[in-house]
């Protein structure tokens, strides 16, 4: 039997020959590709956009003795994972959760488990589907992608996820900054206080009993003993913001309880010619008439709060700056938008591709076909050898 050579004529052939049948299962997969594309849901997609700006790890210059070049590790914020950082808790649990809570998800991906917790677990996978987030490797540009059904639900919940997480970021978010800034604002409030009651009080003492000046030597121990006070008061400070961020056993909180005791020593050493003034702090002034005893008292306060007032603010006005350094922002690029056209399905790119694809396979149907009309005589041998197999295992 003379053996035929396949090549594109004999490949022409085929389809000619089995035209009907290739054009009956083209036109079948078309149909359900064009009914595919008809019943299924519309997607559509809203991105939105942004950079975390800031976080600049310069330190703040607190002249704290023993701190110097420390600040920074107490204060700073390494930029480089702003971006990361913010990714780690839109994709939390917590954070995930909050938007399926504010939007309902649980009904919209259609759980309807008896446990609410195993609704909320399968929604949370469900919603990882549904929202992409990405991340630029060389521009650092944060990017959130949601899908759904609805423009306006995807729209939403883009725009929930800034605002969320802008609002984590300066209202929840605690830094080094943030913590130390708070510290110094307590402080420096309750001295604007005192200074101010002080004032007033001063003033009212000296128009009612006519007070007009204390001797020089009153004042130079008032000038003195608050000078020592103050500093007795720093060191508390110091100490005590240093007890913030190390343990008690380092070197630094060492040399700072022994400079806050040698200041203890030497107030004590100040009041140590005292008996029974209130408050203890009170020089010996014994020799001063009443009034200017109360007069000295109100001056010895208000000179005392004021020189902590001017020590501390500029502090804290560094520590408001350092803070902003510290939390990175939130830069929109691209605010998200109700989608003009969706996402999927692409219908003419369907109905391309399984059209396509019905025609590969019609094509391959009608070569076999061929195949095994032109060589019965072969499949007929491989039908005996498989017969005469089955009878020797027999």
């Amino acid at each position: 039997m003379e053996k035929k050579e396949f090549d594109v004529f004999e490949l022409i052939r085929i389809i000619l020959k089995n035209i009907r049948m290739i054009l009956a299962i083209v036109l079948i997969v078309s149909i359900i590709a064009v009914a595919y594309s008809l019943l299924t849901h519309e997607i559509w997609r809203s991105d939105t956009t942004f950079y975390a700006v800031g976080g600049s790890s310069v330190g703040m210059s607190i002249d704290i003795p023993g701190l110097s070049g420390l600040t920074s590790g107490l204060m700073g914020m390494d930029n480089a994972t702003d971006a990361l950082n913010f990714i780690s808790i839109m994709e939390s649990r917590s954070f995930s959760e909050e938007v399926i809570n504010e939007f309902d998800l649980i009904k919209y991906f259609k759980l309807k488990d008896e446990d609410p917790l195993a609704n909320m677990d399968d929604a949370l996978i469900k919603l990882r589907k549904v929202v992409k987030i990405g991340l630029g490797e060389k521009t650092n540009l944060i990017s959130v992608g949601v899908e759904t059904k609805d423009k306006k639900l995807s729209k939403d919940i883009a725009n929930f996820y800034t605002k969320r997480l802008d609002t984590y970021n300066r209202h929840q978010k605690i830094t080094k900054g943030k913590r130390n800034r708070a510290f110094l604002e307590e402080r420096v409030n309750e001295l604007k206080a005192d200074v101010d009651s002080l004032l007033v009080a001063n003033k009212i003492f000296q128009e009612k009993n006519k007070a007009i000046n204390l001797e020089n030597q009153s004042m130079a121990l008032i000038e003195s003993y608050s000078t020592t006070v103050a500093e007795k008061m720093k060191s508390d400070i110091e100490l005590e913001m240093a007890l913030l961020n190390y343990t008690e056993d380092t070197p630094i909180i060492k040399q700072l309880k022994a400079k806050n005791n040698a200041l203890k020593g030497q107030i004590k050493n100040l009041e140590s010619s005292q008996k029974g003034l209130k408050p203890d702090y009170m020089i010996d002034i014994a020799k001063i008439p009443n009034l200017s005893v109360q007069l000295a008292q109100l001056r010895l306060k208000l000179e005392i709060a004021q020189k902590l007032l001017e020590y501390l603010y500029p502090q804290f006005e560094a520590a408001r700056i350092e803070e902003m350094r510290d939390m990175p922002t939130i830069e929109i690029v691209d605010t998200p938008r109700e989608s003009g056209r969706r996402v999927r399905p692409k219908r003419a790119m369907i109905c391309l591709i399984s059209a396509f694809a019905a025609l590969c396979l019609a094509t391959l149907i009608a070569v076999i076909k061929e195949s095994i009309a032109n060589n019965q005589h072969r499949l007929s041998d491989v039908t005996k050898s498989l017969h005469k197999r089955n009878d020797s295992a027999l």
